[in-house]
């Protein structure tokens, strides 16, 4: 599976028994399920083993918006996260797959208080997805 933001490839990682996902071996980027992302929230250290990847790097692929599903081909959507409004990330609307650039999935997992405090001030967006 070709990575949709950069030259890499998306390899299989696993992590416990229910975790299964794919990261890209250049960029870092995580792609999962929804099923799958409930797990990742839920394991203890999940964030340490599977958002390996650089946070700046990250960053740095957070500006690419336009980007397709690596399994189904289809344009992704940009949305974000209901309860941490800063993060954003790509999701497909027909296999429902979610890419996460390095980093972002262990900002999703750790809601600290600066979060809440950058959310206030931000204000909420106008449609929550996650």
């Amino acid at each position: 599976m070709q990575c949709p933001k950069c030259p890499g490839t998306m390899e299989t990682k696993t992590y416990g028994r229910k975790i299964t996902l794919h990261r890209c071996n250049e960029c870092s980027g995580l792609y999962c399920k929804p099923d799958v992302l409930t797990e990742m929230k839920r394991e203890w250290m999940s964030e340490i083993v599977l958002d390996t990847g650089s946070k700046k790097v990250g960053q740095k692929y957070d500006v690419i918006g336009d980007i397709n599903c690596p399994e189904c081909g289809i344009p992704m959507d940009k949305t974000f996260d209901r309860h941490q409004t800063h993060i954003w990330f790509e999701s497909c609307s027909q296999c429902e797959g979610m890419y996460f650039d390095a980093g972002e999935f262990s900002d999703l997992k750790r809601d600290t208080f600066l979060d809440r405090v950058r959310d206030l001030v931000r204000g909420r967006r106008p449609d929550a997805a996650t």
